[in-house]
């Protein structure tokens, strides 16, 4: 049970770390576009501002989905193990952790892979490294790698009945 418990402060702090990132993230990307409005009205426009926004967006989009599963809010079957029983349902649940923790230990492993590729090349407005938005996928996947080792070591939830 240390390991479980190691495993959830870990996954705690790292997704508060996430959700201010987030908060930082969200303001900025506000302001941005804010200013980029008022810019295009009194005649000028931001030539960076599309660009930074399309990557907050995405960094947004991957970030906020690790959130959303540490918070159990995605969208899923619900009961669909239950039907079968309580052992059943157990293995259901087991055998789905352990898929997602091969496919984001797989999105780890690559997008490092290719985040270290694209340290070369640079984006077309800011002239900065195209890794530094592209790590956002492989570190996003890192903390679906830790929130799902948490519930892989911990007991089995079990689903909602509707």
């Amino acid at each position: 049970m240390k390991l479980h418990q190691a495993l959830r402060r870990a996954s705690d702090y790292a997704n508060r770390l996430v959700e201010w990132l987030l908060l930082v993230i969200g303001v900025a990307f506000s302001l941005i576009l804010f200013v980029q409005v008022v810019a295009r009205y009194m005649g000028n426009s931001l030539s960076w501002s599309e660009e930074v926004g399309r990557y907050m967006l995405v960094a947004t989009s991957f970030l906020g989905a690790t959130v959303a599963y540490k918070r159990a809010e995605f969208i899923g079957l619900a009961g669909f193990g239950a039907r079968f029983g309580p052992v059943v349902e157990r293995a259901i649940v087991r055998l789905l952790q352990w898929l997602t923790l091969a496919c984001f230990g797989l999105i780890t492993w690559f997008g490092v892979g290719y985040t270290l590729k694209a340290w070369d090349q640079t984006s077309s407005a800011v002239q900065m490294p195209m890794s530094l938005p592209i790590s956002v996928l492989p570190v996003s996947a890192a903390i679906f790698l830790l929130h799902v080792l948490v519930d892989l070591t911990g007991p089995v939830k079990h689903a909602p009945s509707t």
